[in-house]
């Protein structure tokens, strides 16, 4: 990258370009909204929406959410249920979605 590309960039801060990074993707912003819509889902459910995607694709996707800080995921188990993992929008993912318009 040019050193004036990268000089300009840099002005953004890490943590914007980061959101800005993972919310380029499509999906991811599709799976931000769907968070956003339902508050909290677990893997099994998210899988089922986004179907006929690759849990292991899911699952990138949800990690790049979560190492920009837009999406947390916690476990808890849920008697006779399968679902243990779950995951929702954080505090920050959520006014990130309300600044840019989408919620």
């Amino acid at each position: 990258m040019p050193s004036t590309i990268l000089r300009y960039k840099e002005k953004i801060p890490r943590e914007i370009r980061m959101m800005l990074d993972a919310l380029a993707e499509p999906t991811r912003q599709a799976l931000a909204m769907l968070l956003a819509e339902k508050s909290e889902l677990s893997f099994r459910e998210l899988a089922q929406f986004v179907q006929p995607m690759n849990p292991s694709t899911l699952s990138h996707h949800l990690k790049a959410l979560m190492k920009a800080g837009l999406v947390e995921n916690h476990y808890r188990k849920i008697e006779g249920s399968g679902d243990y993992s779950f995951y929702r929008l954080t505090e920050l993912g959520s006014e990130f979605l309300r600044r840019i318009g989408a919620l």
